[in-house]
């Protein structure tokens, strides 16, 4: 089985299951955020998502401490030096303080109206910061995630709300 991408795009394994994904592309200090809330989110819950599967799986502290710090690798890889800094510097906050850093104005959250709402309002209250949110259309018929027959062109956006 391949490695699944759990946090990003309507493909996701949230946007499969919960119809809420990291907007973007990689791991920048634009989306950065939107994964911390989302693995924090995780955390409060005690749940996450299998990388192989999808499944639902025990959102152990390992597993999660191992996504948080993998984050720095794929922001690097993404986004040179100063993304890996960036990062670095977010999650050391994250850790001593169980916040983001004060530059860190809004986390930006991708999904279907209502759980979209849902989620941002459990990331504001977890982070205490402002969730901008880019709505989309799910089309008729579909679960959440699953591939329409015209692609990507699924996932379009409504409109971004702050």
């Amino acid at each position: 089985m391949s490695r699944k991408n759990i946090y990003q795009g309507p493909s996701s394994c949230y946007g499969r299951s919960e119809g809420v994904w990291v907007p973007g592309s990689g791991v920048t200090p634009e989306t950065l955020p939107g994964f911390i809330a989302l693995i924090v989110r995780d955390i409060a819950r005690g749940e996450t998502y299998d990388e192989e599967t999808c499944g639902t799986v025990k959102a152990d502290a390992s597993r999660m401490v191992g996504r948080l710090h993998y984050l720095i690798a794929l922001s690097k890889k993404h986004g040179g030096e100063a993304a890996k800094e960036f990062t670095e510097e977010a999650l050391e906050k994250l850790y001593k303080e169980f916040k983001l850093p004060p530059d860190i104005k809004e986390v930006k959250l991708a999904g279907y109206p209502g759980r979209l709402d849902e989620v941002a309002r459990e990331v504001e209250g977890l982070l205490g910061v402002k969730v901008a949110k880019e709505y989309h259309e799910e089309v008729p018929g579909k679960a959440p995630g699953k591939p329409s027959k015209s692609g990507r062109k699924r996932g379009k956006a409504l409109a971004v709300v702050a």
